[in-house]
């Protein structure tokens, strides 16, 4: 029973670092596409900038774009609760976590920044 624990807890620590070296791994390649900003590639703010406006998007366009993903983050346990009240179904109502609650704040925030930009 003591090498099954072993075993498992082994196991668990290779999943982790095997996640850690991929997420390193996506980091490092966005960081040479330019996407952080410090190094000249085609994701770079300011290439990316220039390709959205020869593509004719303006800043209505994004923030109608944060605005729609900011209302339906905000909304989204709302409507999942109703559904679920109206159909009479036994799932449990969901909770909002940290991560939902971290979604529409950055979308909320992005939106504040496309308005006084």
């Amino acid at each position: 029973m003591n090498e099954n624990r072993l075993n498992g807890y082994i196991r668990k620590r290779t999943h982790s670092m095997g996640w850690s070296m991929v997420v390193m791994g996506v980091s490092f390649f966005l960081y040479y596409l330019g996407l952080f900003g410090n190094v000249e590639g085609p994701l770079s703010p300011e290439t990316l900038g220039e390709t959205l406006a020869g593509m004719g998007f303006e800043k209505i366009h994004m923030l109608s774009f944060f605005l729609s993903f900011f209302i339906i983050a905000l909304t989204w346990n709302h409507i999942f609760n109703l559904v679920t009240y109206i159909t009479g179904s036994s799932v449990n109502p969901v909770k909002k976590g940290v991560v939902s609650h971290t979604i529409w704040v950055v979308a909320l925030v992005f939106c504040v920044i496309l308005m006084y930009c």
